[in-house]
């Protein structure tokens, strides 16, 4: 399956013929937006510059898993909710993506998101990705996520801020961008649980990575830039299995830590299933 991915905005500047390295495009950027007084823009460049210092880490999340993660209650402390990487991009699928959404006439889809801790860790700020181009280069959705101690992340989704430019260009509806910032918290809480998510290798190398685990595929993916993980890979639906779902659980000592576990499906009418009729497979 193909995702989406972000392009950053150096990327967008190399296809218009500006080479620079990112030690230099990154400090002219940040300049920049301290003179534009543009604390949208001052967040992007930040962002951005975090992403690339990690190696573009990101999360390919499988169609299947989208709707059993923005469906979740999060009644929890929006406090909680803990980036696994200072910055990271969530990659959604090119085909079959369950968020999508009309805008005069045209079909849109949320094509991936980048996110990262802003205001000394407050606020999550989330760059939405809709295929949205201005003069040839990318333009995001911008989002924050306050977190804040006893306030719960549903009250949170309730109070998004609405972003400056908000009604500048494409616009999102409120309803889908609740469920980017719930989908993105719900990735924050998952259980490490390798039917849920898994390294992303590189091609040539998953099916000996799937029979075997090695680590040496993993370690041969990040020296090759490749820093990734399948979420929902292997959550899958059949018509004659009552669905899987995603838990909220209380973890922990005092269970005091939430985290996002897989339920797994189960055999519906399994009578029924077992009823094959008899002579056929006959010649």
């Amino acid at each position: 399956m193909d995702f989406w991915t972000y392009t950053p905005l150096r990327d967008a500047m190399k296809q218009l013929g500006v080479q620079e390295d990112a030690e230099s495009f990154y400090r002219s950027a940040f300049a920049g937006a301290v003179e534009m007084a543009s604390g949208e823009f001052y967040g992007q460049v930040e962002k951005e510059a975090l992403w690339e210092q990690g190696h573009r880490p990101y999360y390919n999340v499988w169609p299947s898993i989208v709707p059993m993660l923005t469906r979740l209650n999060l009644d929890i402390d929006s406090a909680l909710i803990q980036l696994p990487l200072p910055a990271l991009c969530i990659r959604l699928p090119k085909q079959h993506n369950p968020l999508t959404f009309e805008w005069q006439n045209r079909s849109y889809d949320i094509r991936c998101m980048l996110m990262g801790a802003a205001n000394e860790g407050k606020t999550i700020l989330i760059l939405i990705d809709i295929g949205e181009v201005v003069n040839q280069v990318p333009v995001y959705t911008y989002q924050n996520f306050l977190r804040q101690e006893g306030l719960t992340v549903e009250r949170s989704l309730a109070g998004l801020p609405k972003r400056p430019s908000a009604e500048v260009g494409v616009q999102i509806p409120d309803a889908l961008i609740a469920d980017c910032v719930r989908l993105c918290c719900s990735l924050c809480l998952l259980e490490n649980d390798p039917s849920v998510i898994e390294p992303d290798v590189l091609s040539k190398d998953r099916d000996r990575f799937e029979s075997t685990g090695d680590q040496k595929y993993v370690d041969k993916a990040h020296r090759r830039g490749k820093v990734g993980w399948n979420v929902g890979r292997h959550i899958e639906v059949a018509p004659h299995y009552r669905r899987p779902h995603m838990a909220l659980v209380w973890t922990g000592r005092g269970r005091a830590l939430p985290k996002i576990v897989p339920r797994r499906g189960s055999v519906v009418h399994r009578e029924l299933v077992e009823k094959v009729p008899s002579g056929w497979g006959d010649t």
